[in-house]
């Protein structure tokens, strides 16, 4: 729910100055919760641990056939949001001037999303254990299955959650602006402008914005401890647990940044420079114009600040794991491969997971926190447009559209653990068991800390596009517009945990990133290892798209094609009525898999042209091989259980390292890596997060769909004052049900599933007085 006000006042002082006030606030509340009923105890129902009293139903096997997604993720804020503007006016001969400026004050409470408790399964407890990988203890291919280990009762871990307080914020905004239209001659004007906006660093009441400082790591509190422990944001257990790991605690001044763990953004400027010109002395109607400006983006508050306040201490996840080395018994990965089942969920699992005791806690906790040079986006645009008129009033349109953004979110996961792979590489040792084998192979801290990241804005997009626009006016009965757009977008960043995310250097193989790449460090990683692993075409910014809509007058009624001598009452049931339309044409891009290690070949598109018969599930379906994806040897043209009509001699574009059928490890990536003691031990070959892999950036051209919605209407007069406005409108009116993007590993676009919704019909009828 929301309300909106405004209040303005205007005041002429002269013929060529005048004035402009505005005061307006926008409030807003809402709360997100489960399906269900979110009081329950389900937890307590079922025999599941609930430390800390979470009502609502707990996610449990997230990978299940068919997983329990649970009732506990809910959140809720409220927002304040008021704007003081003041604009001014002053004509001056052949000058417009523009000034003015904007004062915005934001606030907003927020209760942070809802952490679930879980329960996960692994296959371990039904899999047989592979000596070939050592120390490793993994499990035989084929053996062991998740949903086997779900019946048995096998939980592979639990979480318990301890959720973060509700957050008040407040964020505030200073802009200053002039712009002079200059109307040179007829044929020309000039807009010349200035912006500047000053940001100072959002604020948390309580100081709950934790923030991290990697210099000397250490978590960066604005107030004393004791000062959250009286507010109850925290506990004695948990700080004297965390000290107890290696956590060092710090305060705004040592970590220098400013005390609320932000620092302030002042030097926000944005030049804008326009031009409209019309050549040939108007006599063709033509009109050029350009521009250049830049534009900046306050930080969102529930987007970006909600991070700092869902951390320890804040915030806690108690765990109970019979994979982790640092949990075991003996200090050995998997245990539940190795030993009896012992602890049976929802039969003597209430109390498995301990929350009471300052041990409790395990090295590998992670933070996520924000950097403290947080500044606002920046959007740098320059556009060039050329209007022709044509006869009959149409005017075709042609622009060309260049933006650069900066300032960009984006992680950084400076503590992520390597791949087994290249931990023995680099090392010649197998991961580390025991107590720190979580911690003790990362790369920045190897005894406190988990997967920590920073939230940064390191990230950065271009976009070029060419847009042409046709548009005729409504004359005889009908007007219509299509546009169609070009787009070659690129993007690092922008998408804050989806995508893009940036690690160290730290943690490739040697040889996996470019020669000669300045990784920078931990502390400061490079632009340029940035570039090399992230920047790659946006795919959800379409190549190609067509866009069109019009409006036609039906030929039905008193002088129309139709029913043209029809009387008052046939004219006034059935004529009169338009139909309107729109709709568009969008290009789909996709990008392989990047599953495989094994050779490589060109990739081959072959679109539509090559269509096969699937016939692997058991069950055989007409497809098309889009491009050359991975198919297995004994399937390719094999019309039993494989895939037939494949062209030949197909190549995959990459196949696994082992493809040999029968030989040891058919199907897999798995290598033997030497080790220093002279041994060798088999392990998945991954030699380092995404952006290693050859075909990371590599993107194609999936299906071209297109849908049209389309309205028949008419507003039916009933007297002066009475209306009533009759509408059928159909969504895909003609029920295309269009293509997805073929599979990015096997390469075979299915056809049983629908891009497009079906078609869908409403009436509706407005009656107005």
């Amino acid at each position: 729910m929301g309300s909106t006000s405004a209040f303005g006042y205007s005041k002429v002082y002269s013929p060529t100055l005048f004035s402009e006030t505005i005061v307006s606030r926008q409030w807003m509340s809402q709360y997100v919760q489960g399906a269900g009923d979110v009081e329950q105890n389900y937890e307590k129902l079922l025999g599941l641990p609930n430390n800390f009293g979470q009502s609502g139903f707990p996610e449990i096997g997230g990978n299940l056939i068919m997983p329990y997604g649970g009732s506990q993720y809910n959140y809720g804020m409220n927002q304040m949001l008021t704007n003081f503007d003041h604009n001014m006016t002053k004509i001056a001969g052949k000058h417009q001037i523009q000034f003015g400026g904007r004062y915005r004050h934001e606030r907003f409470g927020y209760l942070p999303d809802r952490a679930a408790d879980n329960i996960s399964f692994s296959n371990q407890a039904t899999a047989v254990y592979d000596p070939s990988t050592g120390a490793n203890y993994g499990s035989r291919p084929n053996t062991g299955f998740v949903d086997a280990d779900f019946f048995l009762g096998a939980a592979s871990s639990y979480a318990q959650q301890k959720n973060a307080p509700f957050g008040h914020f407040r964020e505030q905004e200073f802009d200053l602006y002039i712009q002079d239209n200059y109307r040179v001659n007829r044929s020309l004007t000039l807009n010349l402008g200035f912006r500047w906006e000053g940001h100072p660093s959002p604020y948390t009441k309580d100081g709950l914005n934790v923030t991290f400082d990697l210099k000397n790591n250490a978590l960066v509190l604005q107030n004393p401890i004791r000062f959250y422990i009286d507010k109850g944001f925290t506990t004695p257990t948990i700080i004297q647990n965390m000290k107890d790991l290696g956590v060092k605690f710090t305060n705004p001044e040592a970590a220098g940044v400013q005390n609320t763990g932000l620092n302030d953004s002042w030097g926000n400027f944005g030049p804008r420079l326009g031009f409209a010109y019309t050549p040939f002395s108007g006599k063709w109607g033509t009109v050029i114009r350009g521009g250049y400006g830049g534009y900046i983006y306050p930080v969102p508050i529930r987007n970006s600040m909600r991070v700092g306040i869902a951390n320890v201490p804040f915030r806690a996840t108690y765990t109970r794991s019979y994979t982790n080395a640092n949990q075991a018994p003996d200090g050995l990965p998997n245990f539940l491969l190795r030993s009896p089942l012992t602890v049976v969920a929802g039969q003597n699992s209430a109390d498995v997971v301990d929350s009471a005791n300052v041990n409790a806690l395990l090295p590998g906790i992670g933070v996520s926190t924000l950097d403290p040079n947080y500044p606002p986006a920046k959007v740098k645009q320059a556009t060039l447009t050329i209007e022709q008129p044509l006869k009959g009033g149409s005017v075709i349109r042609a622009t060309y559209l260049f933006v650069n953004s900066s300032n960009l979110d984006q992680n950084y996961q400076y503590n992520a653990a390597p791949s087994a792979y290249v931990y023995m590489v680099r090392n010649g040792v197998v991961p580390p068991t025991g107590q720190f084998a979580s911690t003790a192979s990362r790369p920045y801290d190897q005894r406190t800390w988990g997967t920590n990241l920073i939230s940064t804005k390191y990230g950065w997009a271009n976009n070029s596009s060419l847009q042409v626009n046709y548009q005729r006016p409504f004359r005889k009965g009908h007007a219509y517009q299509i546009f169609y757009v070009f787009s070659k977008a690129f993007r690092v960043g922008g998408n804050t945990f989806r995508d893009n995310v940036l690690f160290p250097g730290e943690l490739f193989a040697p040889g996996a990133l470019p020669t000669g790449l300045n990784a920078g460090t931990i502390l400061e990683p490079s632009r340029e290892l940035n570039r090399a692993l992230n920047y790659r075409p946006d795919t959800a910014i379409p190549v190609h798209r067509v866009s069109f809509n019009g409006v036609v007058d039906l030929p039905f009624g008193k002088g129309k094609r139709y029913l043209r001598n029809s009387n008052k009452w046939v004219d006034a049931l059935l004529g009169g009525f338009q139909m309107a339309g729109l709709g568009s044409v969008v290009a789909q891009s996709f990008v392989p898999s990047t599953a495989n290690w094994g050779p490589t070949s060109d990739i081959k598109i072959y679109k539509d042209s090559v269509p096969v018969t699937d016939c692997r599930s058991g069950v055989c379906r007409q497809a098309y091989q889009w491009f050359n994806g991975y198919i297995a040897p004994p399937l390719i043209n094999n019309s039993v259980n494989g895939v037939s009509g494949l062209p030949s001699g197909y190549t995959p574009y990459q196949t696994p390292i082992n493809n040999t059928p029968g030989a040891p490890n058919y199907g897999t990536n798995n290598v033997l890596v030497p080790l220093r003691n002279g041994t060798s031990v088999q392990t998945a070959f991954s030699p380092g997060p995404a952006g290693a892999h050859p075909f990371w950036k590599t993107t194609m051209l999936g299906p071209f769909n297109y849908i049209a919605d389309i309205s028949i209407y008419k507003e039916f007069a009933i007297n002066e004052r009475m209306k009533f406005r009759f509408n059928v409108d159909a969504f895909n009116a003609l029920n295309i049900q269009g293509y997805q993007n073929p599979n990015g590993l096997d390469g075979i676009q299915q056809l049983q599933n629908s891009y497009w919704t079906p078609r869908q019909i409403q009436l509706t009828g407005r009656f107005s007085f």
